[in-house]
């Protein structure tokens, strides 16, 4: 009989070998995604998309910095792994 193999969720689960190969950076979809989320954002921040007041410029250039600090945060996370 098989043993069976439980993990709790949101349990990180080990890669298949040691030596598993990580991807750059621009080949994956999380990079693309932020990079897309930090250009939006500083293009409203930039003015180049127009807005009505001052708070949407700032909410942008908000998102356009997390954005690029959350994906540098978790490629850091992954290559420490």
């Amino acid at each position: 009989m098989d043993a069976v193999q439980t993990t709790t969720p949101g349990a990180a689960v080990a890669p298949a070998s040691a030596d598993a190969v990580v991807k750059p950076g621009f080949k994956t979809t999380e990079f693309w995604l932020s990079a897309a989320a930090t250009v939006v954002g500083l293009a409203i921040a930039s003015g180049i998309v127009p807005t009505s007041g001052t708070w949407p410029q700032i909410v942008g250039l908000v998102t356009g910095v997390l954005g690029a600090l959350g994906y540098t945060v978790s490629r850091t996370a992954v290559k420490n792994a």
